[in-house]
This record gives C-alpha cells, sequence and structure tokens, in this order.
C-alpha cells in the first residue's frame, strides 16, 4: 500500500512538472482568449444557469515574460467569468485562505470526521494548519478594488475578500469554479499541492450531508495545454490518471468551447 501511493505521488509529481514546463511558453494573448471563451462556455452551462451562489477562484497575475521561470502558476483567468455572474444576478464568493484555528469547533470536528471515512482504517491523523474560507463579496466594484490594489502593489499572489459571508455557515454553494494544474477529459484534476480545494470540496460535502442537500457540483476550467497526454505519465506502468483517496474529481470540465462531463458511477 505504502509503495502504491509512493508510486502514485511520483506519477503526480512528474505530471504537474510536465504541465508546467509547457505552460512556461503560453503567450498572454492566448490566456486571454482561452479565458474569455471558457467563460461563455460556462455561462451557457444548464448547471450554471440554474445556481444561485457560485464560488470562484481568483487567478493569479502572471507577467508576461516566455519562457517564465515556472509555469505552475499561469491558469485561466477569472475576471470575464466573475464579471459574467454579478451580471447574471448570482451570489458570488471568493476565496480566503485562514488559519485552521479561525474554523469553528464544530466544523473542525466534521473535517476530522470527513477525512477518518476517507481511508479504509477509519483514521487519519492528517489535519491542515490552513483552511480555505469561500466569503460573499457584495459586487463587481468590489472585486476590481481587489484587482486594482493588485496592479498597484505589484504583488502577483492571489488577493483575496477581507470579509464576507462565510458560505459554510449560511446555505453553502451550489457551484464552484476549481482550479487546477493538471487535467483529464475524464473530469480528473491534480492540483498545486496544498489541498485546499480538496479539503474544502470534503468539507463542504460533509456540512451539504449535515444539511441533507446535494453538495456543490464541481465545474473544472482548464487552458487546452493543461490537458493531460499520453507521454505526461511518470511511469510506463501507469495506464491511469493518477489520483489518491483525497483528491476531488470533477463533474464538468471546460476547456474553450469543448465540455467534458463525469461518466456516472
Amino acid at each position: 500500500m505504502v509503495e502504491s501511493l509512493a508510486v502514485i505521488a511520483a506519477a503526480k509529481k512528474q505530471m504537474r512538472w510536465r504541465i508546467a514546463e509547457r505552460l512556461k511558453y503560453v503567450t498572454q494573448e492566448s490566456i486571454i482568449e482561452q479565458s474569455n471563451k471558457i467563460a461563455d462556455t460556462v455561462r451557457s452551462l444548464p448547471e450554471y444557469k440554474s445556481a444561485k451562489t457560485i464560488g470562484v477562484y481568483m487567478h493569479m497575475e502572471i507577467p508576461n515574460a516566455i519562457p517564465r521561470k515556472s509555469g505552475r502558476n499561469v491558469e485561466v483567468r477569472t475576471d470575464a467569468l466573475i464579471k459574467n455572474a454579478f451580471d447574471d444576478g448570482k451570489l458570488v464568493f471568493l476565496p480566503r485562505i485562514t488559519h485552521t484555528s479561525q474554523l469553528s469547533e464544530d466544523v473542525q470536528n466534521l473535517f476530522r470526521s470527513a477525512q477518518s471515512q476517507l481511508y479504509s482504517n477509519g483514521q487519519s491523523n492528517y489535519f491542515p494548519s490552513r483552511f480555505l474560507k469561500m466569503l460573499k463579496i457584495r459586487d463587481h466594484a468590489a472585486v476590481q478594488a481587489l484587482l486594482m490594489k493588485n496592479e498597484e502593489t505589484h504583488d502577483f499572489t492571489i488577493k483575496e475578500p477581507s470579509e464576507g459571508e462565510d458560505a459554510l455557515e449560511t446555505s453553502g454553494l451550489d457551484l464552484i469554479i476549481v482550479p487546477g494544474l493538471v487535467f483529464s477529459k475524464a473530469c480528473e484534476r491534480i492540483g498545486r499541492g496544498k489541498g485546499f480545494y480538496d479539503n474544502f470540496i470534503e468539507l463542504h460535502r460533509t456540512i451539504s450531508q449535515k444539511w441533507g442537500r446535494d453538495g456543490p457540483l464541481l465545474v473544472g476550467i482548464a487552458l487546452r495545454e493543461q490537458l493531460v497526454r499520453k507521454d505526461d505519465a511518470a511511469d510506463a506502468s501507469i495506464d491511469e490518471f493518477p489520483c489518491e483517496v483525497h483528491d476531488q474529481k470533477l463533474d464538468v470540465l471546460v476547456v474553450e468551447t469543448d465540455v467534458y462531463r463525469r461518466s456516472p458511477r
């Protein structure tokens, strides 16, 4: 078991490296063009149209230099998607990373319970020191203020809302736009290794079950360069996308105008 986990971890690391190498050469013009197409495609999804509350990641601002030192921070821009959501009357929630101590004791216990259920032995010692929250943002002008602050300070880290209604303390989210580094047409994803979204989604599903409602629909958005190819595997003996038990699978993946849906279990 330990050996197989090590093989999967090595395969994920290799895939991250290969995709990041490709992303080093994607031009800003291509990123913007693909992102705008993706925003339009997401807007046409029936699941998006019916959703009232939406969680969306804030994209990372990156330098224009080609090649970049690293492609790990290259991703679909979400500015057009966020504007569309406000224009369409959605309630929009943006991520903020906080220390786990800021979560209530009940929520922390729910996460521990969710982690235990993920593992066959019913036990897990894993508990993150930082956690993702989704906070409601007032309007598009507030988002633009965050972006303007980003530009003024020349700080290329992700900007976050400082306050707002916590999605997990109210009615939850109907749909989450999920970031990632590597994606497959089978709606699998590999993130950047921090586990923020995997943990948040697992906690949200646990709380949704407690509420007796469906969990959030997960929509991944990817540049075409982020789609895995056959030669991206670290080991020729691995013929499947490398996933660990905690890796969250998407319901829908959007790549430009293409829509891939998760096959029924």
